[in-house]
């Protein structure tokens, strides 16, 4: 029972850690889960130009790679205390990756949440990730 409860915990630590890169996780992976918010979610600059999808975009990928780094880290965490450090430590260090790229978190969601409306906007960003690979 305790295993059982230890790992649904992780389960739900990694959903909220990963969260508020729901959207890029959707359009570069295929394990996106529901969270919390860590932004309230905004209306993106409208239109987002290239400047700014070009900054979402290398967000995202930082996030991406933190997501991959954190994840396994968090599988293999031994207890519950150890699981929600490295949730903190990773949300620091996303936070971090999304102002170092030269965007508020708040208009990073804001992209985010539009693209997931917007597919027009998916697009331009799915084809932003590609190009920059």
């Amino acid at each position: 029972m305790i295993h059982m409860t230890l790992h649904r915990a992780r389960l739900l630590g990694a959903a909220a850690l990963f969260s508020f890169a729901a959207f890029t996780m959707t359009f570069i992976s295929a394990n996106a889960g529901p969270g919390l918010e860590l932004a309230q979610a905004q209306t993106a600059p409208s239109p987002v130009d290239e400047a700014q999808l070009s900054i979402f975009v290398t967000a995202a990928k930082s996030i991406v790679a933190l997501r991959r780094q954190y994840e396994p880290r968090l599988a293999a965490a031994g207890s519950q205390a150890e699981a929600d450090a490295l949730i903190q430590e990773a949300r620091g260090l996303m936070s971090t990756a999304i102002s170092d790229a030269g965007i508020t978190i708040e208009n990073y969601m804001a992209i985010a949440n539009a693209a997931q409306s917007d597919p027009a906007l998916r697009q331009r960003i799915e084809t932003a990730v590609g190009a920059s690979r």
